[in-house]
């Protein structure tokens, strides 16, 4: 196998795990309007283990290029150019999957951290709401330690 092919199949895993990591964020946008932390937990381990993956695989990339004499930080565009016509067209359609999995997968993070963004800011407020509830109660102890009237802090009704 030569540097190219290695380089097309080390592209392929790159975009597979591009894939799954989509697939994961896609979930994580349905993990997160449900406020299922444990799953939510689960599921950034799960893109960590994948992203170490994706390391390797670009540590093998630029080995790759490197056998191949292309400098650091070459593209594929630029790749692609070197490349007979063949070899050229597959590294091209690969390329535009990558980019248009990669486009994707950036919308789709993007959206999961306004919604994220969202959670915290209504938890902020719901926390600042009760406190200040409290703050103005005094309390539900009275001055020799015998209970308050307590009053609900949430309206049952709503």
């Amino acid at each position: 196998m030569n540097a190219s092919e290695r380089l097309l199949g080390l592209l392929k895993e790159e975009m597979a795990i591009y894939e799954i990591l989509l697939e994961l964020a896609t979930k994580k946008t349905d993990i997160i309007i449900h406020g299922k932390i444990k799953e939510l937990d689960e599921t950034v381990q799960m893109e960590r283990n994948f992203i170490k993956k994706l390391v390797e695989l670009e540590e093998k990339r630029e080995n790759t290029l490197k056998e191949m004499g292309k400098g650091e930080g070459v593209t594929i565009s630029e790749v692609i150019k070197t490349l007979p016509l063949e070899e050229a067209m597959e590294f091209n359609n690969v390329k535009e999957r990558l980019s248009a999995v990669l486009k994707e997968l950036g919308e789709r993070n993007d959206l999961n951290m306004a919604l994220i963004e969202q959670a915290l800011e209504y938890v902020n407020y719901s926390i600042k709401a009760i406190s200040e509830a409290l703050e103005e109660d005094k309390g539900i102890y009275g001055e020799k330690g015998s209970s308050k009237g307590y009053t609900s802090l949430i309206d049952k009704k709503a």
